[in-house]
């Protein structure tokens, strides 16, 4: 894991997961990686804090029981079309609906592969 620089800006992650300890781990990893982190437990509640708050970033899950995650990064994009969003799941097949979104990972991969994706995403 690397964290960022203590002199450098925290990058707002939202986290969205019906599953809550999934969020809550997504949640602890990103928080000491160095992320400021808002999380919501449904795509409701996301596109709520979308709208509302200021984020740099958001990794949904992609199936969750009232939208999917790509249903999601539809409407986020034409809300903030520049925010990057990073798709997760558990299916290993990349989810239709996927082009709404800048990034897609299974779920189980390593911080490792989860940090860099979002670095990546970010400097976009």
């Amino acid at each position: 894991m690397r964290p960022l620089p203590p002199d450098s800006v925290r990058p707002t992650i939202l986290c969205i997961d019906d599953a809550e300890i999934a969020l809550r781990v997504r949640k602890l990893l990103l928080t000491i990686a160095g992320y400021d982190v808002v999380t919501a437990a449904s795509g409701e509640e996301g596109l709520e804090l979308f709208k509302r708050d200021a984020v740099d970033l958001v990794i949904a899950d992609h199936f969750l029981t009232d939208k999917t995650g790509t249903e999601i990064a539809s409407e986020m994009k034409t809300i903030k079309p520049h925010v990057p969003i990073l798709i997760v799941s558990a299916a290993s097949d990349t989810p239709e609906g996927i082009e709404f979104a800048d990034g897609f990972l299974p779920k189980g991969e390593s911080p490792e592969v989860l940090f860099e994706t979002i670095a990546r995403l970010l400097k976009r």
